[in-house]
């Protein structure tokens, strides 16, 4: 279970997804990848393709997270009916907000909207009681890619019930015109991880490459997104086409 990995201290590491279809879901998950992140901001992904993908995603033991839109409690409930194993809300920029996300996971007052005839709830063979406390395992991950977003890192990171802060170093560098690798931005990712340990949450972060990852671990990431299906595509043909012929198959 990915909330358990993440209590554990483990370093965590996944791949974005991009393309809305169930089959690729299901390579990934005899890849070795802890997770993988189904992109529904910036990515074409109707209800009926996330939910396929969840569906692909619980076949192969795959737990998925999908990055939303919003975090509106409406969005939030529509995924996690379909029983996926968390959610990521893009720009979060402050406590209140995290808050707000955190109880739009959980059954109850103000909350998500209770019902056991979905995927997440065994199509109704769950208990409701049980079905109640596996609330608690939902991941619950909240991005910071804002100047007000880092300001407040500490507060968020801080909310009951967030898992994890997302450090969206891409979103984080336009908004202030600058580079991603400019001093600024290095700044402010290494801030924002500091806050996040100190309040017992994992850092996270996206690179480009798997090789990267053991360096942002050394600097105290504990989960990664690495690249996507279309970057793996992309890096795997383009290698290959520009080999010597006689190492092409």
């Amino acid at each position: 279970m990915l909330k358990k990995k993440l209590e554990a201290g483990e370093r965590l590491v996944g791949t974005v997804l991009k393309t809305p279809h169930y089959g690729i879901v299901e390579v990934l998950g005899g890849t070795g990848l802890d997770f993988v992140m189904l992109d529904a901001e910036h990515a074409p992904f109707s209800v009926d393709q996330i939910d396929t993908c969840a569906l692909a995603a619980r076949s192969v033991g795959l737990p998925l997270l999908v990055r939303l839109v919003e975090g509106t409690p409406a969005a939030i409930l529509r995924v996690l009916d379909m029983g996926v194993a968390g959610i990521v809300v893009p720009n979060v920029e402050s406590a209140a907000e995290a808050e707000a996300i955190v109880r739009a996971t959980r059954y109850g007052p103000g909350g998500r909207g209770f019902a056991g005839t979905t995927r997440a709830g065994g199509f109704g063979t769950v208990p409701a009681g049980e079905l109640i406390e596996r609330t608690g395992d939902i991941v619950v991950v909240v991005q910071i890619e804002s100047p007000t977003g880092v300001e407040n890192a500490g507060e968020i990171a801080a909310v009951p019930g967030v898992d994890a802060c997302f450090v969206g170093r891409a979103d984080l560098a336009v908004s202030r015109e600058l580079p991603m690798n400019a001093p600024e931005i290095e700044a402010a990712t290494e801030a924002v991880f500091e806050m996040c340990k100190a309040a017992g949450k994992a850092p996270m972060m996206f690179v480009g490459d798997l090789s990267e990852c053991s360096a942002w671990f050394a600097r105290g990431a504990r989960i990664i997104t690495a690249g996507s299906e279309h970057k793996a595509i992309q890096t795997y043909f383009a290698s290959a086409l520009t080999a010597p012929a006689k190492r092409r198959v």
